[in-house]
């Protein structure tokens, strides 16, 4: 299935300074916004919240992405992407800063949770899309997922780091802390988005003089809709999304304990996710995958590990081995999308193709926060967290049978249907 190894680690990316700058910016923004569902999460339950609350506020988190996602990819192809990540880092540390100091002060009900998390995501609406059209700006088309793979590794110490953290600091301190280190994060990311320089404007250019703004995003709509294995797939990793990954974060918390173990406990068992990333981050850095869309339907299968491992009710220590399995699995994912994503779109439509798919996955990521404690109370949490597990391997077999799923990599061929271009992409005509 694969091309073979590549010859070492792609550590010489970390030579070219624009490159290094963006991945230290996207690393310290992970390190505190992968402590952030840790810390939301704790604080409702002290406010008396419970599953359905801590679904509430990780739902707020996301579900404004929906409507903010396509304007920020729209707006991003049109300001400049590097501009608009500054931007929203910025905007994020303002909101953060203030809400600690309400915590620290007055304190704050669940409605202010929910508000917080809601106009959070707003500002991250606009972050996203410019960063995924941003990565093909700094680093040539060739060394893309090497590139994509390096970052998903680093981050993933982030990640590793972040949950295990904010499990120690909300069982020995208050949540607010964790809210202000997530704040100098961003600090920290927008001064390194600063020091990031690109020749690569043109096309961003040419795509922001001659439209308006809803021509932009039926463009992008028609760049999106035209690829079969792009929606195709996003349909089935959204629905994983949906049906198994909301259930384990909404349910799996209160299958730990209390705030006295159970912060600490699943904390280790979220930081697992970030030892699977790492480990899914290098396997994208060594191996070239011939069907990389292939691939990628299988990565969802350590989620459904995972899910069932919950249902079981397994100890934390095998929970550890599921988290890992489900990371690792995510990051391949992740890498090989992402790598397919910027192959074969054109570049003056990259944030706003990347928008449509963030819109879809935060909807069904929203749906999944929203309606896993609801069912788990009429039906069980075990058999909710069963289904999921069917859902994965039955969904899986329906996907393998899409020729276009089954196809070599997006980009990789001259010419041909579905929305593959050439390697060396030019700005798309499509209108």
């Amino acid at each position: 299935m694969t091309d073979g190894l590549a010859a070492r680690l792609p550590l010489d990316l970390l030579r070219e300074r624009n490159l290094r700058r963006l991945f230290c910016a996207q690393a310290a923004s992970v390190l505190g916004s992968s402590m952030m569902p840790i810390a939301l999460s704790f604080a409702v339950l002290e406010h008396g919240g419970g599953a359905s609350g801590v679904g509430l506020v990780l739902g707020a988190q996301t579900a404004p992405l929906m409507v903010f996602l396509l304007a920020g990819g729209v707006l991003a192809d049109r300001w400049g992407r590097r501009v608009t990540m500054i931007g929203s880092d910025l905007v994020r540390a303002a909101i953060e800063i203030t809400v600690v100091v309400i915590l620290l002060t007055v304190g704050m009900p669940l409605g202010g949770f929910v508000a917080f998390a809601a106009v959070l995501s707003v500002a991250a609406a606009f972050f996203h899309p410019a960063f995924h059209g941003f990565v093909p700006e700094v680093v040539s088309g060739k060394r893309l997922q090497e590139a994509n793979a390096l970052g998903s590794t680093l981050n993933s110490i982030g990640s590793l780091f972040g949950p295990a953290v904010a499990g120690a600091l909300v069982a020995w301190t208050e949540p607010a802390w964790v809210i202000a280190i997530d704040a100098a994060t961003f600090l920290a990311s927008a001064l390194f988005l600063a020091g990031v320089r690109t020749s690569s404007s043109s096309a961003t250019d040419a795509a922001r003089e001659d439209e308006s703004f809803w021509q932009q995003l039926r463009h992008g709509w028609r760049e999106f809709s035209s690829r079969t294995w792009l929606w195709s797939l996003l349909a089935y990793t959204s629905l994983a999304s949906t049906f198994v990954l909301g259930p384990v974060m909404v349910l799996g918390i209160t299958f730990v304990g209390g705030k006295e173990n159970g912060a600490a406990q699943w904390g280790t068992v979220m930081a697992a996710q970030g030892v699977g990333s790492l480990l899914g981050g290098f396997v994208g850095m060594r191996l070239r995958f011939r069907r990389p869309l292939l691939v990628s339907v299988f990565c969802t299968f350590g989620l459904g590990a995972f899910a069932g491992l919950l249902a079981l009710r397994a100890p934390v220590y095998v929970l550890v081995v599921g988290s890992l399995l489900s990371g690792a699995g995510f990051a391949l994912l992740h890498i090989l999308w992402t790598s397919s994503l910027q192959a074969d779109v054109p570049s003056d439509a990259m944030s706003r193709v990347s928008a449509y798919d963030g819109v879809a996955t935060v909807l069904s990521m929203t749906v999944g926060y929203w309606w896993a404690a609801p069912t788990a109370d009429r039906v069980g949490a075990a058999p909710l967290l069963w289904f999921g597990v069917v859902w994965t391997v039955a969904s899986a077999a329906v996907m393998v049978t899409l020729p276009q799923i089954r196809r070599s990599a997006p980009g990789a061929e001259k010419g041909g249907g579905d929305g593959v271009t050439p390697e060396a992409r030019e700005p798309s005509t499509a209108r």
